[in-house]
């Protein structure tokens, strides 16, 4: 595989260039998961590097949701990009856009199950495990419940971005759409 070396600014552009094709906030762990699994656009250490920069001039914003930051395009980011983004090598914009359009849902659907875990005074631990629509930040499911051990609230949390759409659509089917007995 051929390494692009970048100069800092390019470093920079590309990174914004992968937030506008992906249209979604995107969590730190997701932002890990494609640069590291196209080492040709940018080295983790360039990325963490430029996530940085772009984050201090405003270029993206973080917010936080169900225990997680998420990074978004700002307008001011939108523009830069605008400006700059054809020093980006059309090979490696290519590369992105059809990236993006590979797995923008899949990305989308692991970021929208979140949760979050906390100890009781009992010793036990409450678990919160949510769907949310990115779009607004909203919660349209909720659960929480204790569980007995801190392994337990890490077991569940785990299982939950795996578990969330069947155990929804259970639920649904069966309040919403239900027979009433």
């Amino acid at each position: 595989m051929k390494y692009f070396v970048h100069d800092e600014m390019t470093r920079k552009i590309l990174l914004l260039f992968i937030f506008e094709k992906m249209e979604i906030p995107l969590s730190e762990s997701s932002l890990g998961e494609i640069v590291m699994s196209n080492p040709d656009w940018l080295s983790y250490m360039d990325y963490r590097e430029a996530l940085n920069k772009i984050l201090e001039v405003k270029f993206i914003r973080v917010k936080s949701s169900a225990g997680d930051l998420l990074y978004q395009l700002t307008q001011d980011g939108r523009m830069c990009l605008s400006h700059f983004y054809k020093k980006i090598p059309a090979s490696i914009r290519e590369s992105i856009t059809v990236y993006a359009k590979e797995n923008v849902l899949r990305l989308k659907r692991s970021q929208e199950y979140g949760f979050d875990y906390f100890k009781n005074a009992d010793g036990t631990h409450t678990i919160v495990l949510k769907i949310e629509e990115n779009a607004n930040n909203d919660s349209i499911f909720e659960i929480k419940m204790k569980v007995p051990t801190r392994t337990d609230a890490i077991r569940a949390t785990k299982k939950w971005k795996h578990s969330a759409p069947d155990i929804y659509g259970y639920l649904l089917d069966k309040i919403v759409e239900g027979d009433i007995k």
